[in-house]
C-alpha cells in the first residue's frame, strides 16, 4: 500500500470509520489507486488502493462496526461532502 496515499497517523486517531467507494466521477479520482475509503462522517478521503480488497482492508482497520469496510456510492459521497454528519 502507498503510504503517500493515506491521511497521517495523527488525523486518523479522530476517524469514525471508513467506508469504500470506486472513486471514478469524484474529483480526487486515481485511474492507479481508483478505490477510496472515505470517513463516515463527512467523506473526507482516508486512502486510495488500486483494489477493493485493499481498500475494504483498510476500512476494516478502524474496528467491527457494520459500517467499516461498506460500499457506497458517490452521490452518497457528494451529499455528506456537502453536509457533514456529527463530527464532520
Amino acid at each position: 500500500m502507498d503510504k503517500s496515499m493515506m491521511i497521517g497517523e495523527e488525523e486518523l486517531k479522530d476517524v469514525a470509520g471508513g467506508m469504500v467507494v470506486y472513486a471514478d466521477g469524484l474529483p480526487e479520482f486515481d485511474p492507479t489507486c481508483p478505490w477510496e475509503v472515505v470517513e463516515n462522517n463527512n467523506c473526507r478521503v482516508l486512502g486510495k488502493f488500486p483494489s477493493q480488497a485493499a481498500a475494504c482492508q483498510f476500512a476494516k482497520s478502524f474496528g467491527p462496526e457494520s459500517y467499516n469496510a461498506q460500499l457506497t456510492d458517490i452521490p452518497t459521497v457528494i451529499r455528506l461532502r456537502t453536509n457533514p454528519q456529527g463530527n464532520g
